[in-house]
């Protein structure tokens, strides 16, 4: 969008300006989040992974998997842990 004003910019026929940028400021908490960690491990050998109804039982409760480590696939050992967190109630 150009803007011309008369004899006022004659030389700069095409000059634009710019409208202001709305600033928004939003309160932000400053105390840091909380969580809380979970690890199911199962050995592998001795018992069956867990379910899907396991996992959405826990993802029922607000734990979120984060991570799997599969020492089987090491040759060290035949324990899946299953990492979870979830945000703290206080």
């Amino acid at each position: 969008m150009a803007f011309h004003f008369g004899d006022l910019l004659s030389d700069q026929k095409d000059v634009r300006f710019s409208l202001p940028i709305p600033m928004v400021y939003e309160s932000v908490h400053s105390e840091p989040l909380r969580w809380e960690y979970r690890v199911l491990s199962v050995d592998a050998r001795e018992e069956d992974l867990p379910s899907i109804e396991h996992l959405n039982e826990l993802g029922s409760q607000g734990w979120l998997l984060v991570g799997i480590l599969d020492q089987g696939a090491t040759g060290r050992s035949s324990l899946v842990h299953y990492y979870f967190v979830r945000q703290r109630q206080e």
